[in-house]
This record gives C-alpha cells, structure tokens and sequence, in this order.
C-alpha cells in the first residue's frame, strides 16, 4: 500500500505531455479542409500505411499513429484514458520508465498491426493504452500484497479481455495493435520494474522480459517485410 500512496503525491508530466502532444495534432488536423477522418489526413499527419513504410522508408510511422486520431470521439476517448490511467501508471513507474513504457508499447502494437494487419489505415493511442493495461495488470504478479494495486489490476483484467472480445466482432478495429502493446507494455513493466522496489523482481524475469521484447519487434517487423516483398 504505502508505494502506491506515496508515488501518487508526484504530477505526472510524461501524460500531460502526451495528451499535449496528441491534443495539438488533432486540432492540426481538424482545422484541415478535409478533417481528422479523412484518410489523407490521417496518412499525411503519420498514421500507419504499409506501402509508405516499406516502399518510401517512412520508419516513424511506427511512432506518430500513436498521436493521430480519427474523428472527435476516437480522440476524446483515448484522451481519457491516456489522463486518468496515466496518472496511475506513471505515478508508480516514475517518469522516464512510463515515457518508455508508453512508446514501446505503442511502437510494438503498430509493428504487430504491420507484420499482420491488411494495408488499411491505423493511427489511435490505443496501442500503447493496452500497453499501460500490461504494465498495471503485471503489478499484480509482484505485489499481490497490497490490496489497492491487486484489485484495480483485476478490474483492468476484465476491461482489457472485454475490449478484446469486441474487437473481434469490429473489423474496423486494429486489434493485432492492441495485442502488441498489451503484451509488450506487460513485458516492458517486468524489464523495467517499479523504482525502489528492485528486491520483488528476479534479475532472471527482468532479463528474460527484455529479450523477449526485443525479440518480438526483430520477428514481426521481419515478418512485415517479408509478406510486403512477397506479395
């Protein structure tokens, strides 16, 4: 109980920052003749387009959809999360380990969402969202102990299975994105780890939670490369 209390007293900066970041570009692309759900918007202001990552070598298209929303409700929503979750997760993390969790997470989501989605447009937050999912949910893993951490790791438990059933049934929904950065923001909080509590981690688990990430980007994003030379 007490790490949970404590990190609280902090301002979560990196989430302010994020949903500064997402904000402005959103207004950027409202204010275009065309709006935020044109595709050619949403493509020219860096939402993930298969054929402009491996044809034209576009690589930060892997970052920038994390910041580009489609639509008023699709921005407002993540920003909610982004607001409330990240002030929980940042705020037991610290700063730079959030900062970390939130693009690998994101990052890695849009790799998996390249390597096996087909080549329509993706661009949301949610990635690294689900990634935040990962590194709360994990918590549970290390300090089954405290009550607080435990409880609200079950309930975002049954949020995120939830959302993946409905995702399932919504095909206009990227949910290999969601998968990735589900699973790479659980494997990037064993790796990380919360600060100053280094002695509820084994060295093992945080080495092995590393590599298995770094694995996972090298094998999808070859995966992604292939299926688009051989097609």
């Amino acid at each position: 109980m007490s790490i949970f209390k404590r990190s609280f007293r902090d301002t979560p900066y990196a989430t302010y920052l994020f949903l500064l970041i997402q904000s402005i570009i959103f207004l950027a692309m409202q204010i275009t003749p065309a709006g935020s759900t044109s595709i050619k918007t949403i493509v020219n202001f860096g939402g993930l387009y298969n054929p402009y990552v491996t044809q034209l070598h576009e690589y930060w298209r892997f970052i920038t959809p994390i910041f580009v929303h489609i639509g008023f409700y699709h921005f407002l929503f993540n920003a909610f999360v982004l607001f409330f979750l990240g002030e929980q997760v940042e705020n037991l993390y610290g700063h730079v380990r959030f900062f970390l969790i939130y693009l690998l997470s994101g990052v890695s989501g849009n790799i998996l969402s390249f390597a096996l989605h087909n080549e329509s447009v993706s661009a949301g937050a949610s990635t690294s969202l689900f990634g935040m999912f990962g590194a709360f949910i994990i918590l549970k893993h290390y300090f089954s102990h405290n009550l607080v951490l435990s409880t609200l790791a079950r309930q975002y438990t049954f949020l995120v299975a939830l959302n993946l059933i409905f995702n399932l049934f919504d095909s206009s929904t990227d949910i290999w994105g969601h998968i990735g950065g589900f699973f790479s923001g659980l494997l990037a909080g064993i790796a990380l780890a919360v600060p100053k509590q280094a002695r509820y981690y084994r060295i093992i688990e945080r080495l092995s939670a590393g590599i298995l990430l770094i694995i996972f980007l090298v094998i999808f994003l070859k995966i992604g490369f292939t299926k688009t030379k051989f097609a």
